[in-house]
C-alpha cells in the first residue's frame, strides 16, 4: 500500500500529466524548502497553485499539536504549497494554528485560502480582521465566501453588504483573489453565478464538491463547471470521498432517518482506492484539490 507521501505525488502527477491544455504544468518546480507538487492555474492573469491543498478543517481538529505540525511539516516536504482553512473551522482555531505553523516559517512560499460564513457585512469585516490576525499576515491569498446553501441565503447575503464586503476587501489589499464555496446545491451555485453577472461583477474562484458519485440528477460536474470556464474562474474541488460517506460513514447532511448501519461502505465493497477516487478529480478541469488528513503519516 502507497503512503501518504507517494499517494499525493502519484495522483497530484497523475491528474496534472492527463490535461490537455494550460490548466496543468508538468514543469518540475522547487523552491528553498524542496521540490514543489505540479501546479495549475487558479485566477485569470495566471498565478499556479500546487495541485493538492491541505484542508484546514482536520488539522485544526487534531488534538495533539505535535501531530498538528507534523501534518503540516510534511505536507511542506511532500510540496504542498497551498493550504486551506475558515474562521468557522474550529472558531477560528484553525486559522490560529496555521497562523502558528505555516506563516513564521513558510509565508513567502505557500498560498493561504480562508473563507468567512458572515451573513451580514458587518459580520465579514470583522471575520476579515480576526482572520488575518489569526493567520498571523496583512494579506490573505484567497478569502472565499463560505457554504451558500441556497438561492435565498445568496440573495440575503448579498442584500446584507457580504458582496461588497469582499469586494472592498480586494480592492483594499487586504486578500488577493475572492471567491466563493458551497456544498450541497448545483443550482444555488449557478444562481450566484447569474446575480453576479447580472451585477456586472465576477469573483476569482469557486470551490464545490466533485467525487465519483456526482455526474447524476444536478450535477456539479455537468452543470457548474462548463459555466466556471465559460467565465474563467478558477475551480478548487473538494469532498473528493464524499465526506467520509463513500466509506460507510454519516456526513453533516445524511438525513436523520438514516441509520449507520444503512450507508454503504462504497470503498471497501468496490475496491476502488484512495488514489482513484483522488485521479477521478484530477481528470476534471480542477486548479486544486483540497483534502484533509487526520494523520501525519
Amino acid at each position: 500500500m502507497k503512503n501518504r507521501r507517494e499517494f499525493i505525488k502519484s495522483s497530484a502527477l497523475l491528474g496534472v500529466f492527463g490535461m490537455l491544455h494550460q490548466w496543468a504544468s508538468a514543469i518540475p518546480l522547487a523552491d528553498k524548502h524542496g521540490d514543489i507538487l505540479p501546479m495549475r492555474r487558479l485566477v485569470r492573469n495566471g498565478e499556479k497553485v500546487t495541485a493538492f491543498s491541505l484542508g484546514g478543517w482536520h488539522l485544526g481538529n487534531e488534538k495533539d499539536p505535535g501531530v498538528a505540525e507534523k501534518m503540516v511539516e510534511m505536507c511542506m516536504d511532500m510540496g504542498v504549497r497551498f493550504y486551506d482553512t475558515a474562521r468557522g473551522y474550529q472558531n477560528g482555531g484553525s486559522e490560529e494554528r496555521m497562523g502558528r505553523l505555516l506563516v513564521p516559517k513558510y509565508r513567502d512560499q505557500i498560498f493561504i485560502m480562508t473563507k468567512s460564513h458572515a451573513k451580514s457585512g458587518e459580520q465579514a469585516r470583522e471575520h476579515l480582521e480576526l482572520s488575518l490576525r489569526a493567520l498571523k499576515t496583512d494579506q490573505l491569498d484567497l478569502w472565499q465566501i463560505h457554504t451558500f446553501t441556497t438561492p435565498e441565503d445568496v440573495d440575503q447575503r448579498i442584500e446584507n453588504g457580504v458582496l461588497d464586503v469582499f469586494l472592498k476587501a480586494k480592492e483594499e489589499g487586504k486578500t488577493r483573489y475572492i471567491g466563493f464555496t458551497g456544498h450541497q446545491s448545483p443550482l444555488t451555485h449557478l444562481y450566484f453565478l447569474k446575480r453576479l453577472e447580472e451585477l456586472g461583477l465576477a469573483m476569482d474562484t469557486c470551490q464545490l464538491p466533485l467525487n465519483v458519485l456526482d455526474p447524476s440528477f444536478e450535477s456539479f460536474q455537468k452543470q457548474v463547471i462548463p459555466v466556471l470556464l465559460e467565465k474563467e474562474y478558477g475551480i478548487i474541488a473538494m469532498k473528493t470521498m464524499s465526506g467520509g460517506s463513500m466509506m460507510g460513514k454519516r456526513i453533516d447532511t445524511t438525513p436523520a432517518e438514516i441509520t449507520t448501519d444503512m450507508i454503504p461502505d462504497m470503498v471497501g465493497e468496490t475496491g476502488i482506492s484512495f488514489a482513484e477516487l483522488h485521479q477521478y478529480v484530477y481528470g476534471l478541469p480542477v486548479s486544486s484539490l483540497v483534502s484533509g488528513c487526520n494523520t501525519p503519516g
